[in-house]
């Protein structure tokens, strides 16, 4: 037996022990409560574009009656977008929080086929916010992104008033949440994917750019008259506690008992250290972050 089988044995043995260990743990456990820890920003204009950029068209304007301002869009175009790759309020490494809220406000004057308040034909067109991370950047695409549809209904006669929406997700989860699409892939004959080999999280890990916008990746548009307003773009970041794998809100032995199973089935949510491989690392990353408790 070479020196190499030797390491590979030790390296078994401490995941055994360690996992050992784990399984001891489950009778003894206490329950550990999981308080949340939210951080809200908004940009809500009052002060400037707080790193807003808007598409031809767009400025920034101030409601008489309230004092109230938002960014204002008129154009003919195939459609509309905002984005922000300047605040690092919405930027950065999503994975850091254990649950992100995005969310905004947008009202429509006009969405229709003619610059006229009885335009012939009421255009209807989804809003998605999109995030964009560009060391995925490769082939065809600038960059990677992963993006949610938040309506598929925005029109001049759904958003006569300011009209809410937002999305909440696990930023850490590997899969594509429900409802989230990925893009920057190059096997995209059926419609866009995510770059090969990378994962939601990873994407999120670094997110270079945000977009609200009213374009869907798997759609195309006609030229339409736009007059959009939209308001209080912004992000929620509540704490993550890690270690609490059945979401309940508590860690307890049920949370142990996951990390094993998955563990033992070498399920990507036991791989702790995101390097494919699952060994005693991702054990000792779990058990630290298990003993840490909940922020």
């Amino acid at each position: 037996m070479g020196p190499g089988s030797s390491v590979l044995i030790s390296v078994r043995n401490r995941t055994t022990m360690q996992l050992a260990q784990l399984n001891m743990t489950i009778a003894t456990i206490a329950t550990i409560a999981c308080a949340s820890n939210a951080q809200t920003y908004t940009s809500t204009f009052n002060d400037g574009y707080d790193g807003w950029e808007g598409s031809n068209g767009t400025f920034r304007t101030t409601e008489l009656s309230t004092g109230n301002a938002y960014l204002r869009s008129v154009d003919e175009t195939f459609g509309v977008w905002y984005r922000n790759s300047g605040n690092a309020e919405f930027l950065g490494d999503y994975t850091q929080s254990g649950q992100v809220t995005l969310s905004m406000d947008i009202q429509v004057d006009l969405l229709n086929s003619q610059n006229l308040p009885d335009g012939l034909v009421p255009y209807t067109r989804p809003l998605v916010v999109e995030l964009r991370n560009y060391r995925y950047a490769g082939g065809f695409h600038q960059y990677g992104s992963v993006y949610f549809v938040l309506s598929r209904e925005i029109s001049e006669l759904n958003q006569t008033e300011w009209t809410n929406f937002s999305v909440s997700f696990d930023p850490n989860s590997v899969e594509l949440p429900d409802g989230w699409g990925g893009f920057g892939g190059d096997d995209d004959r059926d419609g866009p994917v995510l770059p090969e080999g990378a994962t939601f999280a990873d994407i999120v890990s670094n997110v270079d750019e945000i977009v609200f916008s009213t374009y869907d990746p798997e759609e195309f548009y006609l030229f339409a008259f736009f007059d959009v307003s939209v308001d209080n773009f912004s992000i929620t970041r509540e704490a993550g506690c890690t270690a609490d794998l059945t979401g309940d809100g508590v860690l307890d032995f049920f949370d142990v008992s996951a990390f094993v199973n998955a563990f033992t089935a070498q399920d990507p949510a036991a791989d702790w250290n995101s390097d494919r491989v699952w060994d005693f690392f991702d054990v000792s990353e779990f058990i630290n972050a298990y003993n840490a408790g909940c922020p």
